[in-house]
């Protein structure tokens, strides 16, 4: 179409059309002839080819168009808020994502309340809770009322911000890094092990840092991992376990953990529980927890001794 054609095509469309047409725009560059006279036959009734297609970088022939098409000013405000398709945020909101809430949080202590906002939105939302909670309480609702009214970043405004923000995490001491294992990291790993190398390991382990090793093992199995563990298993710890402790650490079970030991006992004796669970009293969350803790110990112990198993390990099967 040319330049000067294009021009008198945009003078003719809103600043929203402009906008949109020039985000891909931005991102086109020489275009073949083969996929020329495609579109062409696909808008156009009749076509009249060239001889090389666009001879013209994308982004370039937008900038000569707005500027024959609209007011200098207007032009240059529409090109500063080009965005090219699929264009990937890096450098410092990505390195910010890599964080742990508490480093986030202690970083945008400092920042103005617009800039936490912004890097805020770009966080998941449960990692953004959490930076939210480390926050200050004086700061927390003024970053959440500005998130909270944040609509349209223009793109140019989220560019200079992630340069900033990665010049920043070059040059101060903000970041001490990004969290790429830790004791979960382990025991999550530590799970997908067969039984005898998972032992071997902590075993060895226990001989270098007993208090990692029982801080994974603690990790390994937890509480509502009792889900994992077949019914006839589930019997098992069932018959193994006090019963004062059991109706103690059922005080914060999830409902579906409730049910699956209700189904593994006999009519009366789920009952009796449910009744001595109903109208038992406040209870201290490290009582509960105490209790839990009871209840783990003996499904691990069952477990070591192959008397039960514990789904999504990656022992072998029991036959």
């Amino acid at each position: 179409m040319g330049e000067e054609n294009a021009a008198k095509v945009m003078a003719n469309m809103d600043e929203r059309e402009i906008q949109a047409v020039g985000n891909y725009m931005s991102s086109l560059g020489d275009v073949d002839m083969g996929n020329m006279d495609s579109i062409n036959k696909e808008f156009y009734d009749a076509v009249e080819s060239g001889a090389g297609g666009l001879g013209i970088a994308g982004m370039d022939f937008l900038k000569t168009t707005l500027m024959k098409a609209l007011d200098p000013a207007k032009a240059t405000e529409i090109l500063n808020n080009i965005s090219i398709p699929g264009e990937e945020i890096g450098g410092g909101l990505e390195t910010v994502r890599m964080l742990e809430p508490k480093t986030i949080a202690a970083f945008l202590v400092n920042e103005h309340p617009q800039t936490a906002a912004i890097v805020t939105a770009h966080l998941e939302p449960p990692v953004a809770s959490q930076v939210i909670r480390e926050l200050p309480e004086e700061n927390r609702m003024e970053i959440v009322h500005r998130l909270a009214t944040l609509e349209r970043v223009a793109p140019n405004v989220i560019r200079e911000l992630d340069e900033a923000l990665q010049a920043e995490f070059r040059t101060s001491g903000a970041v001490s890094g990004s969290k790429l294992g830790g004791v979960e990291s382990a025991a999550q790993l530590m799970g997908s092990l067969d039984r005898a190398t998972e032992t071997s390991i902590l075993t060895s382990l226990d001989e270098v840092n007993p208090d990692l090793a029982n801080e994974i093992r603690n990790l390994r199995f937890t509480y509502d991992d009792i889900l994992k563990i077949d019914d006839n298993g589930i019997q098992l710890v069932l018959k193994e376990v006090n019963q004062e402790d059991l109706l103690i650490s059922l005080k914060t079970a999830s409902e579906e953990l409730k049910e699956n030991l209700f189904s593994n006992m006999s009519e009366r004796a789920s009952l009796m529980l449910k009744e001595d669970l109903d109208s038992m009293g406040p209870t201290k969350i490290s009582d509960v927890e105490k209790a839990q803790q009871k209840i783990i110990a003996v499904c691990k112990t069952l477990e070591e001794s192959g008397k039960i198993a514990i789904g999504g390990g990656g022992g072998e099967a029991l036959v």
